[in-house]
């Protein structure tokens, strides 16, 4: 679900998972981080650090892991994009919708266990509960007003 469009980013919100409350994604039209401007590496800058203070505010996020992995592209034969995972992360736990939110591994790589299920963060909202997470999100974006949409 589209939650911003800047001038040369968008930020989707993940709603395929939450498994990291407020878990975005921030994509570009680029092939190549080699390609990006001066002014497009401002923007991702400042998108990166809303998307922080929403979630810090929203979810009491402690850090964040921010990764520009494109191996899938390549892996399954698409055209690659640049594209950023915003992924907060959380110390303590948290309550949301009276579900309690336990980051199981907070301070290690967000996708060490992603193969795993047994070791896999869960993610334990259902999708009317992602859509109020998208929506709360939605309403406090304060920087920039959407540019496109």
């Amino acid at each position: 679900m589209l939650l911003y469009q800047g001038n040369y980013f968008k930020v989707v919100f993940v709603m395929w998972s939450q498994a990291f409350p407020g878990d975005c994604i921030i994509s570009s039209e680029k092939e190549s981080l080699s390609e990006l401007t001066k002014e497009e590496w401002m923007e991702l800058g400042e998108l990166e650090k809303e998307l922080e203070r929403i979630t810090k505010k929203l979810f009491s996020a402690t850090m964040f892991n921010f990764a520009c992995l494109m191996n899938n592209a390549y892996r399954d034969h698409e055209k690659p994009h640049v594209h950023f995972h915003f992924v907060p992360r959380y110390e303590k736990e948290i309550v949301l919708f009276g579900k309690k939110y336990q980051d199981c591994h907070f301070g290690y790589n967000f996708w060490k266990w992603e193969l795993s299920d047994q070791e896999r963060q869960p993610d334990i909202f259902s999708k009317e509960e992602k859509k109020q997470i998208y929506e709360l999100m939605k309403q406090e974006w304060k920087f920039p007003s959407n540019k496109k949409s």
